[in-house]
């Protein structure tokens, strides 16, 4: 069983946590619901970030994404590897989200890449 915590320390939290992710990424990985930005980090763990649009809609609904992401991550840490930052950005979509298939989306775009 992992460690299901998520301190401080593996989240992208300033916007030039962010930026230096972008200038730094090393992948863009696209799915119908995501966008996964991957960059090096000095780190010998991974962090993560979520970016959640006002395109998405409203407060309530860009919460619950980022809740559902922010699950994922703790649930399944063993999908990121360490040293590596991730971003993962919301695309606008009309239906509702589901845990699975964003878990789905995200194993699958992760398992195509190695770093």
């Amino acid at each position: 069983m992992s460690n299901e915590n998520f301190p401080k320390s593996e989240r992208l939290r300033k916007r030039h946590e962010f930026k230096k992710a972008e200038s730094a990424k090393i992948a863009r990985l696209s799915t119908k619901h995501l966008v996964i930005l991957i960059a090096p980090n000095s780190k010998n763990h991974s962090r993560i970030g979520f970016t959640v649009s006002k395109k998405i809609g409203k407060a309530v609904k860009r919460n619950k994404i980022r809740r559902l992401l922010r699950e994922i991550y703790r649930k399944h840490k063993e999908l990121f590897q360490p040293g590596y930052d991730y971003v993962i950005i919301a695309k606008a979509q009309k239906q509702i989200w589901s845990q699975e298939e964003l878990y789905r989306e995200i194993t699958g775009a992760l398992s195509t890449h190695t770093c």
